[in-house]
C-alpha cells in the first residue's frame, strides 16, 4: 500500500500535500492523523504543525496486480506487465500475465500447476482487506485457451475411439479442474458416458459408450 507522511499548518493543509504527492483524489485516500496542530506563546512561538499519514486505499485489482508484480520479480524471473481483461463467463476479471518468452514454461509450470497456485494466491491476498471481494482468473501469454482446446481435442478423439471400438478408454491423469472440463464438454454428446475413477494424482478419466455396459 502507498502511503506518505506530511505536515502543514492544519489537518487539511497536511492531507492536500500528501494528496499531492501521492497524486490521487481525497475519495481514493485514507487519513490518519498522527498529531494536532498546536498554536505557539503568542500565537506562533513554538507552535506545531499537523502531521498526517495519507495511505490510497487499493480496490483488489490493484492488490492483484502489485502483489504478481512482486511475486515474480522475487521468484527472480524479471519484470512483468499485468493487464485487466474482461469479465469471463462467471463473473471472474481475467488477469494476463506479459513476460519474456524463456519466463512463461516456469511461470505456467507443467500443465498450468504454477499459473493454477499463482491464481488461489492472488485472490486471497488481493480480497484480504476488500469491502466489495473480485474474483480471478490468471492467464499468461494465452496458456488457459490452449490448455483447452487440447483437452477438447484429447476428449473427442478420445470419445470417437471408445465408440469405434465399443469399449471404455482411459484417459492420462490429470488435475481435477482438467477432469471436470473432459465431464462436461463430452455431456453434450449422446454416445459416450464419462466417470473419474483411481486415486489423486493418479485420477482418470474413463469414457464408455453407451450402448455397452461396462463396469
Amino acid at each position: 500500500m502507498r502511503k506518505v507522511v506530511a505536515t502543514g499548518k492544519t489537518i487539511e493543509e497536511a492531507v492536500m500535500s500528501a494528496l499531492v504527492r501521492l497524486g490521487v483524489p481525497r475519495s481514493q485516500a485514507q487519513v490518519r492523523v498522527i498529531r494536532e496542530p498546536a498554536r505557539g506563546f503568542l500565537g506562533w512561538l513554538g507552535g506545531r504543525e499537523a502531521e498526517v499519514e495519507v495511505s490510497v486505499i487499493e480496490t483488489p485489482l490493484d492488490a492483484a496486480k502489485e502483489f504478481l508484480r512482486t511475486t515474480i520479480s522475487k521468484m527472480g524471473l524479471g519484470q512483468a506487465v499485468i493487464v485487466a481483461d474482461d469479465v469471463d463467463e462467471e463473473g471472474h476479471v481475467k488477469l494476463s500475465i506479459s513476460a519474456d518468452d524463456e519466463v512463461l514454461p516456469i511461470l505456467i509450470g507443467r500443465r498450468g500447476a504454477t499459473l493454477d497456485a499463482l491464481q488461489y494466491l492472488v485472490n486471497i491476498v488481493a480480497n484480504r482487506d476488500a469491502s466489495e471481494k473480485m474474483r480471478f482468473t490468471l492467464d499468461a501469454a494465452g496458456y488457459r485457451d490452449r490448455r483447452l482446446e487440447s483437452l477438447r481435442r484429447l476428449a473427442e478423439e478420445a470419445a470417437d475411439k471408445a465408440v469405434r471400438l465399443g469399449r471404455p478408454v482411459t484417459l492420462d491423469p490429470m488435475p481435477r479442474k482438467d477432469r471436470k472440463w473432459v465431464h462436461a464438454h463430452l455431456q453434450s454428446r449422446g454416445d459416450v458416458l464419462t466417470l473419474s475413477e483411481g486415486q489423486e494424482p493418479y485420477r482418470r478419466v474413463k469414457i464408455i459408450p453407451k450402448r455397452h455396459d461396462w463396469a
